[in-house]
């Protein structure tokens, strides 16, 4: 068998950005997925080596929004969570931790540790003289950042599809 050889480009291809998702269930036993559309993984290879442990990198895809134009009136953010909200309530919605993380329609290998979800908002209160705080009406978000954190157990074979701009070279 040849040798596997893994590159970096020094480029960012649109193949790069990946749709990623998290599928578990909540303690009903319904469905729970949460994605994120072209999302890139802009964290750097970080592989810590350690005696009588295993390769865990941190794995974190952020989405992005496609639009250039940010005055455009559809702001609509580039995550979703889908669940079946019709049959279950009060302890039955719990959401449990465990659930497969996807690249694509690809699950990826294992993980220890889980991951996480993440959306990180920046609001701006549009303030006006004699206002004792925030007005009603005048809050806006400037900036709304989604990320989907993978503790992947790292396997050669995903690699091109953990991180952009890598390529199998021979």
């Amino acid at each position: 068998m040849a040798n596997v050889k893994i590159q970096g480009t020094g480029q960012v291809l649109s193949t790069d950005f990946k749709s990623v998702k998290w599928v578990g269930t909540t303690k009903g036993g319904q469905a729970v997925t949460i994605e994120l559309t072209n999302a890139i993984n802009m964290g750097n290879i970080n592989w810590t080596f350690a005696e009588k442990d295993d390769v865990v990198p941190q794995i974190v895809f952020t989405a992005c929004y496609t639009n250039t134009d940010a005055h455009i009136s559809d702001t609509t953010e580039p995550w979703t969570i889908e669940y079946d909200g019709a049959t279950s309530t009060g302890a039955d919605e719990i959401i449990l931790g465990a659930g497969v993380f996807y690249i694509g329609s690809t699950a990826i290998a294992l993980t220890r540790g889980g991951g996480s979800f993440d959306v990180t908002r920046t609001f701006r209160n549009i303030n006006a003289d004699d206002d004792m705080g925030p007005v009603k009406d005048r809050v806006v978000i400037t900036d709304s950042i989604a990320t989907l954190t993978m503790n992947v157990l790292t396997m050669l074979t995903n690699v091109t599809s953990y991180y952009p701009a890598i390529e199998t070279v021979s």
